[in-house]
């Protein structure tokens, strides 16, 4: 456990997955982030990597191999090295291994690094191509789940979700008897910002949009004006998600990358938004978790 601290927040973060465990408000002593129910889910925020969701069948192939992965890939069951560490920032470090060789055969080094800046907690991603003048593949994003209702007790039917700007986006569809992502759409917005949290909404799990145009994504309530603003940077695609029974966590995920497609048969390099690197090249992406108490 790592934790590191301002006059406003105090976080902790675990090595294993580069997780965000707590964000504590030391104005209102609240813990913003998903208690790790192990009931609901277990986790609070894990990075994803070198895979966004499930492969189909399990399996990829990369350079003609078949090579098996579990959902979200590797990262969040690896133990990050810590490069860094003060009172306000966390370096988080991982590079391939004997282990991770067996799984996805490149070589890459990824970075996360955690600093404070006030009410914020800015999380810095990078992955660089350490390998010899061989390209490599990947997908990266966050599972980041935030306590919803913040306060224990509050009813859940109080809270919505708000983006920055209006959308006209439609929502991908995940078909869970398929295990992968439909071709269908369906209409999440028509010009409005903001919905209430409803389990009808997640009944085909996750809300999925791809190339939205908000900055940012909030949770709030109508009981008081404690909320939470989740910025995005260089993210395609953002995923929604909660439990199958709402009331405990919501989860505002920013992807580079999804879950296959149900019919999906390609290469690994031919995934939807694949990032590809050459050899030393570096990719960089950032979300920020602003807590206002």
């Amino acid at each position: 456990m790592v934790t590191i601290k301002n006059d406003v927040l105090q976080v902790e973060l675990e090595p294993k997955g580069a997780e965000i465990s707590k964000i504590i408000g030391l104005q209102d002593g609240i813990n913003y982030m998903w208690k790790q129910d192990p009931c609901l889910w277990a986790h609070s925020a894990p990075i994803l990597f070198p895979i966004v969701g499930a492969l189909k069948d399990g399996q990829c192939r990369i350079n003609g191999k078949t090579y098996k992965m579990n959902q979200h890939g590797f990262s969040r069951n690896t133990d990050y090295a810590i490069d860094e560490a003060d009172d306000n920032h966390v370096v988080f470090h991982m590079s391939q291994s004997e282990a991770t060789k067996e799984m996805y055969p490149f070589d890459f080094d990824v970075f996360i690094t955690y600093s404070l800046d006030g009410n914020k907690l800015v999380a810095d991603l990078r992955v660089e191509n350490n390998g010899a003048d061989e390209e490599i593949y990947f997908q990266i994003g966050g599972h980041p789940a935030f306590a919803c209702p913040f306060v224990e007790g509050e009813d859940v039917n109080a809270y919505y979700v708000e983006f920055e700007k209006p959308e006209y986006k439609q929502r991908k569809m995940i078909n869970d008897s398929r295990a992968g992502m439909s071709h269908e759409t369906q209409s999440l917005f028509e010009g409005e910002r903001r919905f209430f949290v409803r389990q009808a909404m997640f009944d085909h799990n996750a809300i999925v949009v791809k190339d939205f145009e908000s900055e940012w994504v909030a949770i709030k309530s109508i009981l008081h004006n404690k909320s939470l603003v989740f910025h995005m940077k260089n993210f395609d695609h953002v995923g929604l998600w909660t439990s199958k029974h709402v009331g405990g966590l919501l989860a505002i995920e920013p992807w580079v990358g999804h879950i296959d497609w149900v019919d999906f048969d390609g290469e690994f390099k031919e995934k939807e938004s694949i990032v590809t690197l050459k050899q030393g090249e570096k990719f960089d992406a950032q979300f920020i978790v602003e807590i206002n108490q």
